[in-house]
């Protein structure tokens, strides 16, 4: 048995490209001003009930996190039980440093004085960049030791089901949000891969969601190249 799917790498991207983005919001922020100070913690928010947006960064890494405890690490446990119980064990560590992010940021709405407040974003920043720094070996180390596993022991159509189970449980502004720096995140064989095989798959409104998606934030030339090679 020998797969060729990868259901770890293109979501990851996007993460990683939220992560580029959130990191440098936050070194340049000025804390000083309490309005981009206030809009930068929204997006640093931890609870989707709370959240103002489908699209907050911590709600979305937490998010991923249950998605591959939910659908994949059960499955892949039977083929590498110690690999899974370690990327758990790196699950509770990250939302540990979610929620102390979480809270700091919070915490920023109630400083009134605006050196208090610049301190307090200099250790918001930091906390930041210890998790990121963690995601980022987390990530690596999914897509370089799980996914050669997953591959050997489990089929293309197998991890399609996989994937397929995940994407039902999105809300579709979740979904949509993601989509929005999933796709700008691949290369033209990532993107064009993906695209075929929702055409194959989804609905046509389904399919116009995801192409809209595309149009909006990809960059004109990589997306016409994308849409001669998938025909849409």
């Amino acid at each position: 048995m020998s797969g060729t799917e990868d259901l770890f790498t293109p979501v990851h991207k996007g993460i990683r490209a939220m992560i580029y983005d959130l990191s440098a919001r936050l070194q340049t922020n000025d804390f000083t001003d309490r309005d981009s100070t206030q809009a930068l913690a929204q997006d640093l928010e931890i609870d989707f009930a709370i959240a103002r947006s489908a699209g907050c960064f911590l709600c979305a890494f937490a998010a991923h996190a249950h998605d591959e405890e939910r659908v994949v690490f059960p499955r892949s446990a039977e083929a590498a039980n110690a690999l899974v119980t370690e990327l758990i064990r790196d699950h509770q560590g990250l939302t540990r440093r979610e929620l102390e992010i979480g809270q700091h940021a919070r915490a920023l709405g109630s400083i009134s004085s605006p050196g208090e407040r610049t301190a307090a974003g200099i250790r918001l920043n930091q906390l930041a960049n210890e998790l990121f720094a963690a995601y980022l070996v987390h990530m690596n180390r999914e897509e370089t030791e799980l996914v050669p596993v997953m591959r050997e022991h489990f089929t293309d159509a197998e991890q399609a089901q996989m994937r397929g189970a995940i994407i039902a449980g999105f809300q579709p502004d979740r979904l949509f949000a993601l989509l929005g720096w999933m796709l700008p995140a691949l290369n033209v064989s990532e993107l064009t891969e993906l695209l075929a095989s929702v055409k194959g798959a989804a609905p046509p409104p389904f399919m116009k969601a995801i192409s809209d998606i595309g149009a909006a934030h990809v960059d004109a030339e990589r997306w016409a190249v994308v849409k001669q090679r998938v025909g849409i």
